[in-house]
């Protein structure tokens, strides 16, 4: 009896150190391992690439909130010069409304005005960035330049010299002359003639007046 259990106890260690050797089973564990392993990383990456695009949103919407900045600055800059370029136009309509009724009344029967147009440039100048030698910057000078231009024609037997009448009106009137710098003739061509109440054929010519009146200076 003792010989019998000693045999089936050697050939039972035997079977075990056989399956032990195995190299299916073995390679079977060895690719199990590997494969938990694998999903393991995969898992890590998976965890990391969403913390990357939650990063890259949050990015990408503080950009976008710059941009929608930087739009509204450059929209408020926009008005903000059309808004001044408004109040300088309302600002000079003071001075517009007297200038063409003092030229209304120098206007003589032979001379038409066929358009009439006021100019104003408004020009910055001056101004520091920043206070020198303790002193306060000095502020800056706003110099407006307003011109009438007048168009129309003249018809007479001789309408060079009408016109030539007109422009010694302008030049001579105390009030228009107290207000205007210069007044030039810039253009003059004939045109073709006209034809009175009589019926009578009078010469007409075309021409272009510019008065440029006195610079202000706003501070």
């Amino acid at each position: 009896m003792i010989a019998i259990t000693l045999n089936l106890l050697a050939e039972e260690q035997q079977a075990q150190v056989e399956r032990a050797r195995d190299p299916i089973k073995f390679f079977i564990a060895v690719g199990l391992a590997t494969l938990t392993g694998a999903v393991a990383c995969g898992g890590a990456l998976s965890a990391v690439l969403m913390q990357r695009r939650a990063e890259l949103q949050g990015l990408e919407a503080r950009w976008n909130k710059m941009n929608d900045g930087g739009q509204g600055e450059g929209d408020y800059q926009k008005d903000s010069n059309c808004a001044a370029e408004i109040l300088a136009l309302n600002h000079s309509r003071t001075v517009v409304a007297p200038q063409l009724a003092m030229v209304k009344d120098l206007i003589p029967s032979t001379v038409q005005l066929t358009h009439i147009a006021f100019t104003l440039a408004v020009e910055t100048t001056g101004g520091d960035s920043g206070e020198v030698e303790g002193k306060r910057p000095a502020a800056p000078k706003q110099s407006r330049h307003l011109a009438l231009r007048l168009e129309g024609a003249a018809s007479s037997a001789r309408p060079e010299l009408e016109v030539d009448q007109f422009l010694k009106s302008l030049r001579s009137d105390a009030r228009f002359g107290a207000l205007v710098a210069d007044i030039q003739l810039r253009s003059i061509a004939r045109t073709s003639d006209t034809a009175d109440n009589t019926g009578h054929r009078l010469s007409a010519v075309n021409f272009v007046i510019e008065c440029s009146y006195k610079e202000k200076v706003k501070k």
